[in-house]
């Protein structure tokens, strides 16, 4: 999982796409991409997992991972005394990554990838929950954008920056705690590779 960080400023300087006032929620879509591995046994499909999944962090590698781009939708303007957005949304594109055997597995070692696979997707799957979720919250934020204000927005559109940063680093909080309880001593991430691995 990479956690969501943005400075909200960035919506207030540039120009972005539009978004229709009829959609209630953030516009998300969701992607799913497997890197291949290989391994005659549970011990050696974690190595090569461990050698080829997705980066997380400069030295570590992830089993599987969500990753998030986002982007503010709309733009701020100044009318009659108000600040409030025009075309105002957010966009989230959550990228779900799982590795994959390159050749089929049989017996009970693909009995067992099926229960770790199983694992892996609901593990990310509750991550990109809680984007969604963050995303949304986001989303009603912008939209419902209106603040008596001078032109220019300025005292307006720090106020907002600082309301989506609350979100954003709520989001990442209950994204750490989540992985902290996932991957605790004998919790389920620890409980799924066991289950792969042992003899």
């Amino acid at each position: 999982m990479r956690s969501i960080r943005l400075l909200a400023a960035a919506f207030i300087v540039s120009g972005f796409s539009a978004a229709t006032q009829a959609n209630a929620q953030a516009r998300i879509t969701e992607t799913t991409r497997y890197y291949k591995v290989n391994g005659k046994t549970g011990m050696e499909l974690l190595l090569d997992m461990n050698r080829k999944g997705p980066r997380h962090g400069f030295l570590t590698k992830a089993i599987a991972q969500t990753q998030f781009k986002t982007r503010f939708l709309g733009d701020i303007y100044y009318s009659n005394g108000y600040c409030s957005t025009r075309n105002g949304g957010y966009s989230v594109a959550i990228t779900y990554v799982y590795p994959q055997p390159e050749k089929p597995l049989s017996g009970v070692l693909a009995k067992r990838w099926r229960a770790f696979q199983a694992t892996n997707v609901a593990h990310e799957r509750e991550h990109g929950r809680i984007a969604r979720k963050m995303a949304n919250a986001v989303a009603r934020k912008i939209r419902g954008f209106k603040v008596a204000d001078k032109p220019g927005c300025r005292k307006s559109t720090a106020a907002l920056g600082r309301e989506i940063d609350a979100l954003i680093d709520a989001q990442n909080a209950e994204q750490a705690a989540f992985d902290k309880r996932e991957h605790r001593e004998h919790g389920p991430v620890e409980k799924s590779i066991l289950a792969l691995v042992r003899k």
